[in-house]
């Protein structure tokens, strides 16, 4: 009976076990390769391999590790995919290696088994090789809050930014929901012509976070208003702002530290507008933000929700400083550097969304995408996997 070494037993289910996992990582195809440079996305780059080490490493202190926190449970299950697929590769390298010890063996048939084994298994190495990189990029690592504050503000372009204002309000609360996050409003303020000159949603959710940050940014219109009677082409923007919320800064505001202040309310029409003292600003003057809200009828609970924006405000303040402390790669990912730049484009009479950030980043349907769906999903998408592969080529060539 012809020996024959069948490497899908061991492929199957296999033990994840802290060995080392690239010793063979040279093997076969791989011992004639020449050194790769710092930049490539290859599993021969030496750096990568230190990448995916420093990964297997956290992983299993993680899986030893005890009362772990709620983030940490998710970060071990996210590095588990990588590190499952390496310890297969690792078993299939191994067989491999058994192949190439049979090389002096005379038996012809044997030897034709082996080769067609080699081949079968050369195939499966260079597709598991190409998921383990794609499992990297798709690996989002970055910061995560349970919470955040996304906030819309009409800018150049008086009430035409105003009006875009509100269908932009209208597309995050729509996304919001198509994602199954929760989503509040905590102010609005209307202009005159039915537009927004500024809006805050608080929204709560898993990945939230991490889905929108890189919305940060100004948002540029570019269509004929209606009331344009000439026919010409208006350009008008929208800055939104992501403000993280994390659970574990605690922000503590004094009452000594507040200077409040009351006025009436102003917008268009109401029994309560103009008639009662319910609009609320309040001063923090450590810092000299100011925060005002009249989106109540109620004076005290307009002067809670302005204390939430204004604690919301600190938080962002406080993790603005301490990105400019770290490493600014790491810190990018928040998202807060980029808000005074032209983001994306929305351009009406071409039908056509313009994303700056990415290449190829022009889509159209313009009514799909600002209603808040697949369409405004698949061009975030895109943009934070953009994001995604920079910073993994950062840490790949930054590796010791």
């Amino acid at each position: 009976m012809l020996r024959r070494i069948s490497f899908f037993a061991g492929l199957v289910k296999p033990r994840l076990c802290p060995k080392p996992i690239f010793s063979q990582i040279n093997l076969v195809r791989h011992s004639s390769a020449l050194p790769k440079p710092a930049d490539t996305l290859s599993i021969t780059n030496p750096n990568v391999q230190k990448y995916l080490e420093s990964i297997r490493v956290e992983f299993y202190a993680l899986k030893v590790g005890e009362n772990l926190t709620r983030d940490q449970r998710k970060r071990m299950r996210m590095l588990s995919d990588v590190v499952e697929l390496v310890e297969q590769r690792n078993v299939l390298l191994k067989n491999i290696s058994s192949l190439n010890d049979m090389k002096d063996e005379k038996d012809e048939e044997m030897m034709a088994l082996v080769k067609e084994e080699r081949e079968v298994y050369s195939e499966m190495l260079t597709k598991m090789e190409e998921d383990i990189i794609q499992q990297l990029f798709e690996m989002d690592d970055s910061e995560d809050y349970e919470s955040f504050m996304l906030e819309i503000a009409a800018g150049v372009g008086g009430q035409e930014a105003m009006l875009f204002a509100n269908e932009m309000f209208d597309m995050y609360t729509k996304f919001c929901l198509y994602k199954g996050w929760q989503c509040e409003i905590l102010s609005f303020d209307e202009s005159d012509v039915g537009g927004c000159r500024h809006a805050c949603l608080l929204v709560t959710g898993d990945d939230a976070f991490r889905c929108l940050r890189l919305e940060g940014g100004v948002h540029r219109v570019q269509r004929v208003p209606a009331t344009e009677k000439s026919g010409r082409i208006h350009t008008s923007t929208v800055s939104v702002a992501i403000i993280p919320r994390p659970d574990d800064l605690n922000i503590d505001i004094q009452e000594k530290d507040l200077k409040i202040e009351t006025k009436r309310s102003s917008g268009a029409g109401g029994q309560s507008v103009n008639t009662t003292d319910s609009a609320v600003r309040v001063v923090h003057l450590p810092t000299g933000i100011a925060v005002e809200n009249q989106t109540e009828r109620s004076q005290h609970k307009n002067k809670e929700l302005a204390i939430r924006r204004l604690k919301a405000r600190l938080i962002q303040a406080h993790i603005e400083k301490q990105s400019s402390e770290v490493n600014s790669s790491r810190k990018s990912q928040v998202g807060t550097s980029n808000r005074n730049e032209k983001i994306r484009t929305y351009n009406f009479n071409q039908d056509r969304i313009t994303d700056h950030r990415i290449e190829g980043g022009t889509v159209h349907n313009l009514k799909g995408f600002l209603n808040g769906g697949h369409e405004l999903e698949t061009i975030i998408s895109r943009v934070n996997s953009s994001l995604r592969r920079k910073h993994l080529m950062e840490i790949i060539r930054n590796m010791k």
